[in-house]
């Protein structure tokens, strides 16, 4: 008799699957990809919006950036600036849901541009449009709805200094490109 255990191979023995009416988990490649349609997804409607947020910080969105359909911002009290100079967007009508509480909301929006802040309600706040409520024939609309505690909203084309500002990025960005990109 041998003294070592014998011990069954793995194709002798059947393994015992759990039973759980849990399904089980995607592939990874299913799982990034199912990532990728609820992130394209992400402000295409109304009740899946783009959201953005500051607390006591400041959030800025600046550069080449994709201005989907449906954005909301809820401010807090730091400040949150949508540079949308060099921003594309996707619809001509793009809905702007608000909240502040006593932080700023700054939108630099391109000119031709049109935005009316008319909807937006305010107990101490401030809101100010410093730019045409009608857009020139194929440019974007913002409408903004929602409203200020002590906040403040300013919706306005871009000064001199946010034009020297974004050559200035775009002055960085072409720096950091490849030889073959520039």
């Amino acid at each position: 008799m041998s003294e070592w255990p014998i011990y069954p191979t793995p194709d002798s023995v059947p393994v015992p699957v759990p039973q759980t009416s849990e399904t089980p988990l995607p592939p990874a490649a299913a799982h990034f990809s199912e990532l990728a349609e609820r992130y394209a997804a992400m402000g295409m409607t109304a009740d899946n919006p783009v959201i953005y947020s500051s607390g006591s910080e400041t959030f800025r969105r600046t550069g080449e950036w994709v201005v989907k359909p449906f954005i909301k911002i809820n401010g807090g009290f730091g400040s949150i600036v949508l540079d949308m100079q060099r921003a594309a967007a996707t619809t001509q009508l793009i809905s702007i849901e608000l909240t502040i509480g006593m932080g700023e909301i700054l939108i630099v929006i391109p000119e031709g541009w049109g935005a009316d802040v008319s909807a937006v309600t305010t107990s101490f706040g401030t809101r100010k449009s410093k730019v045409s409520e009608v857009p020139n024939s194929n440019y974007p609309f913002l409408y903004v709805t929602g409203s200020l505690g002590m906040g403040t909203l300013t919706i306005r084309y871009p000064t001199p200094r946010d034009l020297k500002r974004m050559a200035r990025e775009i002055r960085n960005e072409q720096r950091h490109q490849p030889p073959e990109l520039r």
